[in-house]
């Protein structure tokens, strides 16, 4: 074989590798193409009817209408400054309040709308869990005297039911 030969099956031996690494790439960005479609088969989440569910639960006095999934269960699926609801002895709107204004727990009777401005949600997301069977609502209530921002979080079922919630500092999800 002369040096003219070598040379050239020496470049149709290189081309060959740059197409087998090139099909390569292509290969690997397809699978991942379809993995990302997969998730992507999620139903988008209502934004509006979540911004319902949760104005409802806070700031409605309407109790006949709750969208809590198990409301007997509230004390294990209610967390505020990242501890557990449990049994107290108060409301959990009392305990909201005191760590919304960073104040001792108030006596009974108080509601959401005395302390976080009337229907006021900002910077509201959402994203579904990888499972697909439930998704996160996270945002802000406006406390009324400060206008400090509040955080909150509720994880719904796939039906827009609450399923959990979570108030304060140490939202952990």
């Amino acid at each position: 074989m002369n040096k003219k030969s070598a040379l050239t099956l020496g470049s149709i031996g290189g081309v060959l590798v740059i197409l087998i690494i090139i099909i390569a790439f292509i290969m690997t960005g397809q699978h991942k193409t379809s993995l990302q479609s997969t998730s992507s088969k999620l139903p988008k989440i209502n934004q509006a009817k979540v911004m319902k569910r949760i104005d409802s639960e806070i700031f409605s006095t309407d109790d006949g209408q709750s969208y809590v999934e198990n409301e007997d269960d509230y004390e294990n699926t209610t967390f505020i400054d990242g501890e557990k609801f449990g049994d107290r002895q108060t409301s959990v709107s009392n305990m909201v309040y005191a760590s919304a204004l960073n104040v001792d727990v108030p006596g009974t009777g108080i509601g959401y709308t005395a302390f976080f401005k009337d229907h006021e949600i900002e910077n509201l997301t959402t994203k579904w869990e990888k499972d697909g069977n439930s998704f996160v609502a996270k945002g802000y209530f406006v406390v009324k005297d400060t206008g400090k921002k509040y955080p909150f979080a509720f994880e719904f079922n796939a039906g827009y039911m609450i399923t959990q919630e979570w108030y304060g500092k140490d939202i952990k999800i």
